[in-house]
């Protein structure tokens, strides 16, 4: 009698073969081939219905056998028993799964014959004569496998941890094996022939083989690898066996998948992942990658740490990805959106959709109230600075990244192996990154064409070019692209294909250095940079700055109120009524002077007025010295000052020196030493003749790099880049010949505001073109940057109008406007001003000038 042996069926070869493993924890393996039959080879008919049997009935199952020969070559031949059956090798034949080898003789085959017999007579398995073949197919073509479709299947090998040798079974009649990697995941490396194997391979390895083997499972095919090898989900009845590898650290998660498993099933084997690490199992046993969650960075009263979840103000845009975010205690920080990247100025393919991306961005968050999570801290390194890696949740719930990557407005970062500064979302990122690819959009698609934009206040002459054409708009779409002071910005205004700087109408200048100006600018910035608003125009400054207001999305007065509601600015009472809403702008300084905010914070009324009282007391001792000189007009500027030489001697050597000084320079062409600075007398080519002439720097525009200058002989005004200008040499000084133009404004009056100054100006130049002229100065130094207030007069005319004077002739065609509050200085004209008061009636009833329309002083009071 054989010795019987224990052992466990660990895979069936075919209907006559079987591999047995020890019951024990022993890795030996034994094949056994069941004696006196012979099951169909697999290229035979009936080889897969054979082999089912034993496998379906068999594998992982414990058993009983013995060996009853062995072949020359050591090759075991026995039987099974099992509570089943006493036979194995009888049971496959009853079945018709093997016939009863030839000429065999044996006692113990007699029982086998005689089971033979009645399969042959039952027409059963491969005794059957209507019997048809299992179609084996090796490609998923010829099988017509469908994508996304679950089949019955049996796993034939287990090649490693997540590679598989799979029978499909497709239909009855047609199956199909392949190799298959188990989506999602990779495990470590088995050994081979040309190298060790990775740390826990062989061990995912048995892990697989023990649970799959022989198993029958379902299996989705998903899509392909790039070397064409199919990928899987593998489900055993008792699970999956992706997410059990996970769970026991004997796996990790491949992101070159993510777009086949798709975004949910990425992030729940990612889950399993982040468990097994935390818990220090498998390949994550001595793993120090997980990040700390008290990662933190510190920056003012303010500390944010990763995992931590704050609410927070989208205060700047700088590109796609990156932003400036304000938190609840004002404090700002720069953070970018995780595994993103923008487009970049320095990388060509992506530069000309910079403007284009950045522009998505700020409409779809700027001035938001987000929900910001902080996934990771970037560390400092040479290239970049510390920074915030997040994701951002706008308040309509949806996510920034996912709008940003499926409008085609950045890429996903694909991470090294091993990298855990990632969005949570990375696979969702994935996904939709690749249908904004498939729809070419945004970076993915043709580039747009560059924008052009006209700077239209790069200087005033270029500024009054625009004025016409948007003071007809009441209501003008502008972008505020950057915010120089609580009442200067530079605006984009899309619809005109241009950009401007706006002043604020209506204010009082502030010192930008006082701590107001500062807390008044980080107000503005707050409320409107980067923001969309709405700007009204109705004037030019000195420099090519548009005065106007500013509304902000969703309000209907402008920004200027809330200025001085606040106490950050002061009404400007000679031009706050031009801004359409003087009553209101001034009774909010009024409420602001009450409550005693921002500049009104040491306001005392009473004070106020008894200063008030011993100035005019003061002033109204002044008594006027006039002074009387013989002039020549030589140039009147765009706000209405005029320039005269006085003649005389030193008038009279003009003419040689500036010869000297034009020869001097057209063979000196000495640059400046250093950049200019307001104040100084430089030499300036003139733009209209190129010449250059002695100029004082009046101001710097930064935006066009121009200087503006005042020619200190003639008084005319020009405005010129940096390489027009020269060092004055010392024998062409001020103090070797003095400065022959003089800077005055006409006593007693003003000039009709912008619709009308031209035509004063124009009138005045008649009046005053290559005349020789007497000026009457009345006072010196009344306001900076003139020199004198003057009467002037035409001699021929005096000869016949003792009581003529062109001041008086202006004002009575309606080209000036007398003051109606004199200074106390001015109190010593009063005869001279009751006479303009006379003319300036008059011109008013004949709606002269500015007066054509009526009475327009209350809107310069």
């Amino acid at each position: 009698m054989s010795k019987v042996f224990g052992a466990k069926v660990k895979n069936v070869l075919s209907g006559d073969t079987l591999v047995l493993s020890a019951n024990s924890s022993s890795s030996q393996e034994r094949l056994l081939s069941l004696a006196y039959i012979q099951a169909p080879r697999s290229t035979e008919p009936f080889a897969y219905e054979s082999k089912e049997i034993l496998r379906s009935l068999l594998v992982g199952k414990d058993i009983k056998f013995h060996v009853s020969y062995k072949s020359n070559s050591g090759r075991e031949f026995g039987d099974v028993s099992t509570p089943l059956f006493k036979s194995l090798a009888e049971y496959v034949v009853a079945k018709g799964g093997a016939k009863v080898r030839d000429n065999i003789n044996d006692e113990e085959a007699e029982e086998l014959k005689i089971a033979e017999t009645k399969a042959k007579a039952q027409n059963l398995g491969i005794w059957d004569p209507k019997l048809k073949s299992v179609q084996t197919k090796t490609s998923l073509a010829e099988a017509e496998v469908n994508l996304k479709t679950q089949y019955p299947a049996i796993v034939e090998k287990v090649v490693a941890g997540d590679r598989l040798i799979v029978r499909i079974l497709v239909h009855k009649t047609v199956h199909v094996v392949i190799p298959v990697l188990v989506a999602g995941i990779r495990t470590p490396r088995t050994a081979s022939n040309d190298q060790p194997a990775e740390p826990l391979g062989e061990q995912a390895f048995k892990y697989v083989e023990s649970r799959l083997l022989a198993r029958s499972v379902k299996v989705t095919l998903i899509g392909e690898s790039s070397t064409g090898v199919a990928i899987g989900k593998i489900v055993h009845p008792a699970g999956n066996i992706t997410d059990k590898l996970l769970q026991e650290g004997l796996a990790e998660v491949v992101d070159w998948q993510s777009t086949l498993v798709g975004p949910q099933g990425m992030s729940y084997l990612r889950g399993l992942e982040k468990t097994a690490k935390a818990e220090g199992k498998g390949i994550w046993k001595s793993s120090s990658s997980a990040p700390s969650s008290n990662v933190s960075v510190s920056s003012n009263a303010s500390k944010i740490r990763v995992g931590a979840q704050i609410e927070a103000v989208v205060s700047r845009i700088v590109s796609s990805d990156t932003l400036v975010i304000r938190l609840n205690d004002d404090t700002e920080h720069t953070v970018q959106l995780s595994s993103l990247r923008a487009p970049r100025q320095s990388d060509a393919s992506s530069a000309a959709f910079v403007p284009e991306a950045r522009e998505f961005t700020r409409k779809t968050a700027i001035g938001k109230h987000v929900k910001v999570f902080i996934d990771a801290v970037r560390p400092k390194s040479e290239q970049f600075d510390e920074r915030f890696l997040v994701s951002i949740t706008l308040p309509n719930g949806k996510s920034l990244s996912s709008l940003v990557v499926s409008s085609g407005y950045a890429t996903v970062i694909r991470h090294r192996r091993g990298d855990e500064d990632r969005s949570p979302d990375w696979d969702s990122l994935i996904e939709e990154e690749a249908t904004s690819i498939k729809d070419k959009k945004g970076i993915h698609g043709k580039a747009p064409k560059p924008e052009r934009i006209v700077d239209a206040s790069e200087n005033a002459a270029r500024a009054k070019q625009y004025l016409t054409t948007l003071q007809s708009k009441t209501s003008i779409p502008a972008l505020v692209e950057h915010v120089s002071s609580a009442t200067r910005f530079r605006l984009v205004l899309p619809r005109d294909g241009i950009k401007i700087t706006l002043v604020l109408g209506g204010l009082a200048a502030l010192n930008r250095e006082s701590e107001v100006s500062k807390k008044a600018l980080s107000f503005v910035s707050k409320k409107a940079y980067q923001r969309d608003v709405h700007v009204s125009v109705y004037g030019v400054d000195k420099v090519g700055g548009f005065i106007g207001n500013l509304v902000l999305p969703g309000q209907s007065v402008p920004i200027q109120a809330s200025l001085v509601s606040e106490g950050y600015a002061a009404v400007h009472e000679r031009s706050v009524n031009q801004t359409g809403f003087g009553s209101l702008l001034t009774e909010a300084e009024n409420e602001a002077k009450t409550s005693r905010l921002g500049i009104w914070s040491d306001y005392n009324p009473s004070a106020i007025q008894q200063d008030v009282q011993e100035v005019t007391s003061q002033l109204e001792n002044i008594t006027i010295t006039k002074r009387y000189l013989d002039v020549e007009l030589t140039d009147i500027s765009e706000e209405g000052l005029i320039a005269y030489q006085i003649v005389g001697s030193e008038r009279s050597k003009l003419s040689s020196f500036m010869k000297s000084f034009h020869d001097f320079h057209s063979s000196n062409q000495a640059p400046l030493a250093k950049q200019p600075q307001k104040g100084d007398i430089v030499s300036a080519q003139f733009s209209e003749n190129k010449k250059y002439y002695r100029a004082k720097i009046i101001s710097f525009e930064k935006a066009s790099r121009e200087y503006k200058v005042q020619h200190i002989d003639y008084g005319n005004y020009d405005v010129v880049p940096l390489a027009s200008l020269r060092s004055l040499p010392a024998q062409f000084a001020v103090s070797a010949f003095p400065a022959q133009a003089h800077t005055a404004q006409l006593s007693l009056i003003t000039l009709p505001p912008q619709d009308y100054l031209n035509g004063a100006i124009d009138f005045i130049e008649e009046l005053t073109a290559q005349k020789g002229l007497v000026a009457c100065e009345t006072f010196r130094n009344p306001a900076p940057g003139v020199e004198s207030d003057v009467i002037l007069y035409d001699p021929k005319k005096i000869a016949s109008d003792p009581n003529y004077s062109i001041n008086k002739e202006v004002v009575e065609n309606g080209w000036g406007i007398v003051k109606k509050h004199l200074k106390g200085f001015e109190k010593g004209l009063e005869s001279e001003w009751k006479q303009l008061l006379e003319v300036e009636a008059s011109a008013k009833a004949h709606h002269r000038g500015c007066w054509e329309y009526g009475d327009i002083e209350s809107d310069q009071e």
